[in-house]
């Protein structure tokens, strides 16, 4: 007969952690605004409507934590901060097609998400409901 972990981090599971880490609340926002461009941090509180910056400042850390997305510091007065997603953060792509595929099976819904394969970036059109829409396109 084995012993029980002395600790509950012993029973962590990956799925349960990853799940945890891209179900906290503006991830999935974040994430999908970082898969259409390079964002400043104030990028994205124009384009996610309700997003503080202390929820975002939060998020951000814990994404790059995470390798999902890249600070770039760049050395300039006044300071500019810029965020990338990285290839860690593009393999969580497929799943998250996967999850949308499901949702619209149970919530049909008529958007395309940027995180979906095959989504022409460059184009920056998206029809996405909970995103402000803004006068000017992506650069």
């Amino acid at each position: 007969m084995s012993e029980l972990p002395a600790s509950e981090e012993a029973f962590d599971c990956p799925i349960s952690s990853l799940l945890d880490l891209i179900s906290a609340k503006w991830t999935v926002q974040i994430l999908r605004e970082l898969a259409i461009q390079t964002m400043r941090t104030r990028r994205f509180l124009v384009h996610i409507p309700g997003l503080s910056m202390k929820s975002l400042r939060q998020r951000l850390h814990v994404l790059e934590e995470a390798g999902m997305i890249l600070r770039i510091d760049y050395e300039q007065r006044p300071l500019r901060v810029e965020y990338s997603i990285t290839e860690r953060g593009r393999k969580l792509f497929t799943v998250m097609e996967s999850l949308k595929e499901l949702a619209s099976d149970w919530m049909p819904a008529d958007c395309q998400c940027p995180l979906e394969a095959g989504y022409d970036v460059k184009s920056g059109n998206f029809n996405c409901p909970h995103r402000r829409q803004t006068n000017h396109r992506p650069k």
